[in-house]
């Protein structure tokens, strides 16, 4: 079972590389985001977070369950964030209208990574 949630916390940093790295990477730009990345990662975020609480539980971990809940609601809008610009690049509207998702998404993961840091 250890080994299992060290595989799943493995997942969780490469969804936050895959949310964070674009963001960071391409924040100031005004076209051509990376929101595919971005979605990806937080599915896989999302996914191996709850996981990770699953099997943290089997392992008798001592979990704060206000802010797992605080960051499952982040990892949500990010997530939706994240497929609504998906959703409009895909349809083939202009990078104007994708610009709002991709910072949010990208911006609330950072939010979400200092709640884990600091809380």
């Amino acid at each position: 079972m250890e080994f299992l949630y060290q595989f799943l916390l493995v997942g969780h940093f490469i969804g936050l590389a895959a949310i964070v790295g674009p963001f960071l990477v391409q924040m100031r730009k005004n076209s051509d985001f990376a929101i595919a990345a971005v979605f990806g990662g937080a599915i896989v975020q999302l996914v191996t977070g709850i996981l990770m609480t699953g099997v943290g539980e089997g392992l008798d971990r001592d979990f704060d369950y206000a802010k797992i809940i605080v960051k499952l609601v982040i990892a949500a809008v990010v997530f939706v964030a994240a497929l609504l610009g998906w959703l409009r690049a895909r349809k083939g509207t202009n990078d104007r209208s994708i610009k709002p998702f991709f910072h949010a998404a990208g911006g609330l993961a950072l939010v979400n990574v200092v709640l884990a840091v600091f809380w």
